[in-house]
């Protein structure tokens, strides 16, 4: 299989893999200083102090769907609370197990877009599925 990398979204992909491929191992420096609790208001801080350029850059002018608003706020809380349940992970155990076994999130996300949206999984993507449930097991134990 041939990797075009003219594709935009392969690119945003391969950029969002190096950059959480560093927030997923910063923290565990940083609770060697600080509690998770702690951890977790500083980086919101930052979050909010990055959210500002994108206000900048778009004049103020943000969508205001009811909707989308409701299901972007339940958004923010399942990250908060796998962020926190993350960082007291790393404060007990190993950064590279920890790490690996919750990079297998996108298996809820397959998951859940079966469930909901009626996506499907051909073959191959069933065995990768399969095989990712295995490493769970394997890491876990």
């Amino acid at each position: 299989m041939i990797i075009k990398l003219n594709n935009s979204w392969l690119l945003f992909s391969l950029g969002t893999l190096l950059f959480w491929g560093g927030w997923s191992f910063l923290p565990k420096i940083a609770l060697q200083i600080l509690s998770p609790d702690g951890l977790l208001f500083y980086e919101a801080v930052g979050g909010l102090l990055a959210s500002l350029p994108v206000l900048f850059f778009l004049n103020g002018k943000l969508e205001k769907d009811r909707k989308g608003i409701i299901i972007t706020a339940c958004t923010s809380s399942l990250n908060i609370v796998a962020i926190l349940a993350y960082f007291y992970a790393l404060r007990l155990g190993p950064v590279a197990t920890i790490v690996t076994m919750t990079a297998m999130y996108p298996v809820i996300t397959l998951a859940l877009a079966r469930i909901f949206l009626r996506e499907r999984m051909n073959r191959l993507q069933l065995l990768a599925t399969t095989m990712a449930l295995a490493a769970i097991v394997l890491l876990a134990g």
